[in-house]
């Protein structure tokens, strides 16, 4: 048994080695790519006098068939079942369950993650639904049937789906010509609208670009080439590369040694009495929170004036989205959220999952269809999970779907974005220590630093540059190795938005 299990740790040439451990019927049929075991301490096999076997398998995650990590409990166990047979004198494995095991430190060699592309309501953006693929010849042609057969269950209610529902592979391989990728897609295709080609084709490109030396795609249907003008999907806001501070009641740029400060601020901050605040990267757009709420201010008008838009109180930080809409959440889950568009009234939604919590820290992914929270109860630690933002077709959100729980720390009190697929974390214990993690939304987390009296974090460059304030209200850079600081004397920061 151990020599099967061994040999299905390579998957050269659709397995070919361990398929020479099977008998010929169950060569043909046996299906390696259903599931992915990752297995945790030592295998337990029994053999038995009736031709059969078991392994036991401590499993730490496992993978589905279309590339879906998922941690697993602490002490989760499979049992596997085999039977065997005598070939020409030699005995064959006659039954085996579609599924490999891997150790941790061979699927960290064999597998990488990789972002499978669809678009929100609006088709103007492009969210990522992370999987993990080995890396072979055939993981365009996964990466290509994963687009196809749509998002993870709890992306779903953010997403638009761009072709026909039984659109498929013509041929179940992806060929690559050059640096093209070939996808051959059956007749279902042909009932696909002009628009909703470019959109798949889009699609493709962001998804298969991620394989080396892929930098185009070309569509076919039934083996005839198609004809798709190019579409560039909006780009989502969130390139700032240094936080903004706000220091002496002025919100300051830290992105010289004495930073700048934004003009106007001081006066409406000291006005207002704020203590945090939300700004987008244009500078356009600020919010401004005290304790008499959420105020909204145009800061590209001459006279820039303070528009109360939420006087609920415990009132978490605001922020704005990618579209210029601000968000504004109590830490009552119970409570309705509150959604204000650029221009119009506030929208607001309850969510019912949210009722028995309260919410520490909220953060919202740079194209703003996926939304992290760090939520507890009475009986339990921090934990963190991502939910879909459902908008309606001018991009106004109406809802969050259902969550799903990010494996990694606990005791978390802050959380950001760090990419399209990252989240960072910080957690403090008891003691005042303070940890920050990269946190993937499938797969293990890492640990970036350690701090004393952490209150929260930011990134900037996908995680490149990370900034902690702390109770001290220093705000701290960590430059790979040690931590420095930045900024004194800092009420609240956060990265424009």
């Amino acid at each position: 048994m151990s020599g099967f299990i061994n040999a299905a740790t390579g998957p050269q040439n659709d397995f070919a080695i361990a398929r020479e451990f099977l008998t010929a019927n169950l060569r043909s049929s046996w299906s390696p790519n259903t599931e992915v075991l990752i297995q945790q301490g030592s295998l337990e096999t029994s053999v038995s006098s009736d031709n059969s076997a078991t392994v036991t398998v401590n499993v730490s995650a496992r993978i589905d068939a279309n590339g879906h990590y998922e941690a697993q409990p602490a002490a989760t166990k499979r049992v596997l079942q085999f039977s065997f047979k005598k070939v020409n004198g030699q005995w064959r494995i006659s039954s085996a369950p579609d599924a490999i095991v891997l150790i941790r430190p061979v699927f960290d060699v064999i597998f990488h993650s990789y972002s499978v592309y669809y678009f929100d309501h609006s088709y103007n953006y492009l969210v990522p639904d992370l999987r993990w693929f080995p890396a072979r010849a055939s993981t365009a042609t996964r990466l290509v049937t994963a687009i196809l057969n749509g998002p993870s269950g709890w992306l779903s209610p953010a997403i638009e789906k761009t072709m026909p529902y039984d659109t498929k592979l013509a041929i179940d391989a992806v060929g690559i010509t050059g640096s093209t990728a070939v996808v051959d897609l059956n007749a279902a295709a042909l009932r696909a609208t002009e628009s909703q080609r470019q959109y798949f084709k889009a699609q493709l490109k962001a998804t298969l670009t991620q394989l080396s030396g892929v930098t185009d795609v070309q569509v076919l249907i039934e083996r005839s080439p198609q004809k798709i003008a190019d579409f560039t999907p909006a780009t989502a806001r969130g390139a700032a590369y240094s936080p903004v501070a706000l220091i002496d009641d002025a919100l300051t740029q830290l992105a010289a040694p004495a930073g700048v400060q934004i003009g106007g601020t001081r006066s409406l901050v000291r006005e207002l009495g704020a203590t945090e605040f939300a700004l987008t990267d244009d500078k356009h757009l600020l919010a401004l929170r005290s304790s008499n709420g959420v105020y909204r201010v145009r800061m590209d008008q001459s006279t820039p004036a303070p528009v109360l838009v939420d006087s609920r109180v415990n009132l978490l930080k605001p922020a704005f989205d990618t579209r210029g809409i601000l968000w504004s959440i109590t830490s009552d889950g119970a409570a309705s959220m509150q959604v204000t568009p650029e221009s119009g009234a506030g929208v607001w939604f309850s969510v019912p999952w949210l009722a028995k919590y309260g919410i520490r820290d909220f953060a919202l992914s740079n194209e703003g269809s996926r939304i992290a929270f760090v939520i507890q109860n009475k009986r339990s630690l921090a934990k963190v999970v991502v939910a879909a933002v459902v908008r309606n077709k001018l991009g106004v959100p109406v809802s969050i779907g259902n969550p799903v729980v990010i494996s990694g720390p606990s005791n978390v009190v802050s959380i950001a974005w760090a990419g399209e697929t990252n989240l960072l974390t910080l957690s403090t214990d008891a003691a005042g220590e303070s940890l920050v993690e990269s946190v993937p939304l499938s797969g293990v987390a890492k640990v970036v630093g350690n701090l004393s009296q952490g209150v929260s974090v930011m990134t900037a460059d996908a995680g490149a540059n990370v900034f902690v304030l702390t109770k001290s209200n220093t705000l701290l850079q960590f430059r790979g190795y040690a931590w420095t600081v930045l900024a004194d004397r800092v009420t609240a920061a956060h990265m424009p938005n």
